[in-house]
């Protein structure tokens, strides 16, 4: 939350705390027990501890693809890249040797997008020269680990985006539920509240006070120009 929201949901709490503290005053009022319901569970999701108010907050960086994860990938695409590229030069197929031309080490400093890149191509022309491939050794089972591997670094690449926009979604949510609270507020508990301004009194009294949205955010001290000597 930034602190206009966090001004406004103390606002809602505090409000709410009033009328708690008068409930016995309005009890028999059936619609302003159902608004005051209805707040309360605004409230309850607005809440900075909640669950959904930290996801908001914190949502996890893009792009953080675990160490382990793209070395494995950069360690199965290397011995696949060799054989091609071996395969290339029997070939005398300058295109196949350009695109297998990547040692461990060049594969496992390329940027995310790039490895991705350039291992899927890689697992496709091994795909495409399996058979050849094969009398060197190479078995489908390395061509599948190479694959699994692809689509694990792929997943670790994806899954904090997805936790990001997750996060954009969850604050988006948070400003709705600012907005449907401010609303009940005026248009419903702020009329209910009419009734009670001249036989409650210190109730609706105390009941404007609370809904004064304070914020608290510190502001820069205004500059102060010295006064003139002499």
């Amino acid at each position: 939350m930034n602190d206009s929201q966090r001004a406004k949901l103390a606002m809602l709490q505090t409000t709410l705390r009033v009328l708690d503290e008068h409930a016995d005053l309005y009890a028999t009022n059936k619609a302003l027990g159902k608004a005051r319901q209805e707040l309360a569970a605004l409230v309850a999701d607005l809440d900075p501890t909640a669950e959904r108010q930290q996801r908001a907050t914190t949502p996890a960086k893009p792009g953080a693809v675990k160490k382990e994860t793209k070395e494995k990938l950069a360690e199965r695409a290397a011995a696949v890249a060799a054989a091609l590229l071996a395969l290339a030069d029997e070939l005398n197929d300058i295109r196949l040797h350009t695109d297998s031309d990547y040692t461990e080490r060049q594969l496992r400093r390329q940027p995310d997008a790039d490895l991705l890149r350039i291992t899927h191509n890689l697992h496709q022309r091994a795909t495409d020269h399996a058979q050849a491939l094969a009398e060197q050794g190479v078995t489908a089972q390395e061509l599948s680990d190479l694959q699994a591997a692809i689509q694990a670094f792929q997943q670790e690449q994806t899954t904090p985006r997805t936790r990001m926009a997750d996060g954009k979604a969850r604050k988006q949510e948070i400003n709705a539920d600012l907005r449907e609270a401010s609303a009940l507020l005026r248009n419903r508990i702020d009329k209910f509240l009419i009734r009670y301004q001249r036989p409650e009194p210190q109730f609706h009294t105390a009941y404007q006070s609370a809904r004064q949205v304070v914020n608290t955010a510190a502001r820069p001290a205004a500059k102060t120009t010295p006064a003139p000597v002499g």
